[in-house]
C-alpha cells in the first residue's frame, strides 16, 4: 500500500474517500493486488483462518460461501482489517501483529491481523463459514477461510463489490 500512495503521490489520510471518488484508482488497487475490500459485512464476531498455514474449519462448521480468483499481491505479510483502518489511514497501526482497541466495559477487539506469509503475487479463494450449531458470545459463529495460489502474474480483476455477484455478508445467508 505504501509504494502505491507514493507512486501516485497520494498524502490524503482519507484513503477510503480517495479510492471511492477516483473509481479508476480503486480498480489498479484490484488489478495490482494491493487490496481487497469486501463490503458489506456485519460488526460482529468472525474467526479468521489462512488455509496456507495449515488452518481449516472442521466439521462443526457449514460452508455457506465460496468465491475465487482474487488478487493480492503480499511483501512479508497479509494485512486483514476492518475497512475503518482506510477511513484515517495510519501506516503506524500496522507495525505491529495486529490493530485492536478496547471497548467501554474493558474488552480487547480486534480490527486487524497479520499473518506472515511469503512474498509474491496470489490468488486468493475467499469461503465463508457459519457454525452448525450456534454457540453463546464470546464464542465467533462465523468465519472465512482464506487460501492463496501463487501465480508469475495476474491475468484478470475481480472487483468483490459487485453487488450482483458477491455476498460477503455470511450472517444474512
Amino acid at each position: 500500500m505504501e509504494d502505491f500512495l507514493k507512486n501516485e503521490k497520494i498524502k490524503s489520510k482519507k484513503l477510503l474517500k480517495n479510492f471511492q471518488d477516483n473509481h479508476d484508482r480503486y480498480l489498479a488497487l484490484l488489478k495490482k493486488g494491493i487490496w481487497l475490500p469486501f463490503t458489506p459485512i456485519n460488526s460482529i464476531e468472525y474467526i479468521i483462518k489462512i488455509e496456507n498455514l495449515g488452518e481449516s474449519f472442521d466439521n462443526q462448521w457449514l460452508q455457506k460461501l465460496k468465491y475465487d480468483d482474487f488478487n493480492i499481491e503480499i511483501k512479508d505479510s497479509l494485512w486483514i482489517t476492518d475497512t475503518g483502518s482506510f477511513y484515517q489511514f495510519d501506516k503506524n497501526k500496522f507495525s505491529g501483529e495486529e490493530i485492536s482497541y478496547q471497548t467501554l466495559d474493558g474488552e480487547t477487539l480486534y480490527s486487524g491481523l497479520k499473518f506472515n506469509l511469503s512474498s509474491g503475487k496470489y490468488l486468493v479463494s475467499i469461503t465463508g463459514f457459519t457454525r452448525n450449531k450456534e454457540l453463546k458470545y464470546p464464542h465467533p459463529n462465523y468465519g472465512f477461510l482464506f487460501s492463496l495460489k501463487k501465480v508469475e502474474e495476474f491475468d484478470s480483476v475481480n472487483d468483490p463489490r459487485e453487488d450482483e455477484k458477491y455476498n460477503f455478508n455470511i450472517a444474512d445467508i
